[in-house]
């Protein structure tokens, strides 16, 4: 008898001991893998099989060069890349690792100053509504997307649940910033955009 219970305990404690192993695992993982180049993931907030996808987009290629085809649009099929400068906005849907491009539904950009409906550059972000950002001041984790719009000097934080985002929850690093915030929502988009 005295072997059955010990027997319970250690099995049961061998239980809770792996149960706590796999919730420390999700700190290891690093959402920003494959966001350069050709890699097609996005890092923002979804949870597995969520309807929303909410993540950073960082620029606003057009499908047309000169009349044709331009080859730099499937950079952005996830519709972020890890070595560019600025953010575009933050969209609602995004394909993972598939190359392909569609969703990026939902465009929305926190920002102050007058109203621009020109994404800029990401050379002269100042000449539309874009922001530069600092990966220094970015961070993502499982459901969690946060980055400081250093040209708004607005912090944006992004999360969502099964079938809504919880987005904007935007904090301010002044709140001189809270009465000449604005949000431009543009619901026109595609990754990659079709406008330019």
């Amino acid at each position: 008898m005295k072997k059955l219970i010990f027997s319970i305990l250690m099995i049961s404690g061998l239980a809770v001991t792996s149960q706590n192993a796999e919730n420390d695992v999700i700190q290891h993982v690093n959402p920003f893998i494959e966001t350069r180049r050709m890699g097609h993931t996005f890092h923002g907030a979804t949870v597995p099989f969520g309807m929303v996808q909410l993540s950073p987009d960082t620029n606003t290629i057009s499908y047309e060069l000169n009349g044709g085809y331009n080859p730099r649009v499937y950079e952005y099929c996830a519709g972020y890349q890890y070595d560019d400068p600025t953010i575009v906005g933050f969209s609602h849907t995004h394909f993972s690792g598939t190359g392909h491009s569609d969703p990026g539904d939902f465009l929305i950009m926190p920002t102050t100053g007058k109203v621009q409906l020109n994404s800029g550059t990401a050379d002269n972000p100042e000449l539309g509504y874009r922001s530069r950002f600092s990966h220094e001041n970015e961070f993502a984790e499982s459901n969690y997307y946060r980055v400081l719009l250093e040209d708004y000097d607005i912090k944006a934080e992004l999360t969502t649940s099964a079938r809504v985002r919880v987005w904007p929850v935007t904090l301010f690093t002044s709140f001189s910033v809270l009465p000449r915030m604005k949000y431009l929502v543009f619901f026109n988009t595609k990754l990659p955009p079709s406008f330019s």
